[in-house]
């Protein structure tokens, strides 16, 4: 049985739920941000840190708040935190060394960018949620030690397709079957899509042409 959602709700009632911060703030960052925002109880989204500042304040203005801050150095964002402000920042080192975040959810989709946050945040303390695959695929493992030596957690995010299938696994595992394959299996894979195939759609959806084209042509994968 999930019995996080009663953990979350005893954070809250308690008056100290785990605050987060989110680095990027794109698609799915956005996305995060407005659940975190709008329906879960003991958690607050604290910071978010991406390269424009306006996208930050766009994904907290999705979500209701209207009035955001922005912090230039780490103690400014403690200072803001105390506050009860949100807070913006052009840079993931912020978050990271701030000491009144409990965690970071990384969701850029870019390899390096995404390692550098990842390990930025693991030396400060900091848990350590992912949304992005390609870092997990790339460099998981040797992050995965780095949080187990900092005494911190590093994870996947529940409800993406890495922690779906896991979730799928422990369930058949549980029923006494044994899984002998998991595997992402595409139905609209198309080898020949491209950025320029997938123009229209990103746009339409708000997302990166060539990120997308990436999820369709199986190259993702």
């Amino acid at each position: 049985m999930i019995i996080v959602d009663r953990e979350l709700s005893r954070r809250a009632a308690a008056g100290k739920p785990i605050r987060v911060a989110l680095v990027g703030a794109g698609y799915m960052g956005r996305c995060i941000a407005l659940q975190i925002l709008t329906a879960v109880a003991g958690m607050r989204l604290v910071a978010i840190a991406n390269r424009s500042l306006a996208r930050a304040a766009q994904a907290y203005r999705e979500g209701g708040v209207e009035d955001v801050a922005t912090a230039t150095s780490a103690a400014e964002l403690e200072r803001l935190i105390e506050l009860g402000h949100c807070a913006i920042t052009d840079d993931p080192r912020i978050v990271c060394a701030a000491g009144q975040v409990d965690a970071v959810i990384e969701t850029t989709g870019d390899v390096e960018f995404g390692a550098r946050a990842c390990l930025e945040a693991i030396a400060h303390g900091k848990h350590v949620i992912l949304m992005n695959a390609e870092v997990d695929a790339s460099v998981g493992p040797i992050l995965k030690v780095r949080a187990d030596r900092a005494g911190v957690v590093y994870t996947y995010t529940d409800g993406d397709e890495p922690g779906i299938g896991m979730n799928l696994y422990r369930l058949l595992d549980s029923m006494g079957y044994r899984p002998v394959l998991m595997g992402q299996m595409k139905g609209m894979l198309d080898r020949y899509r491209n950025p320029d195939t997938q123009a229209e759609f990103a746009a339409r959806h708000a997302q990166n042409a060539a990120m997308v084209a990436s999820f369709a042509d199986g190259s993702k994968m």
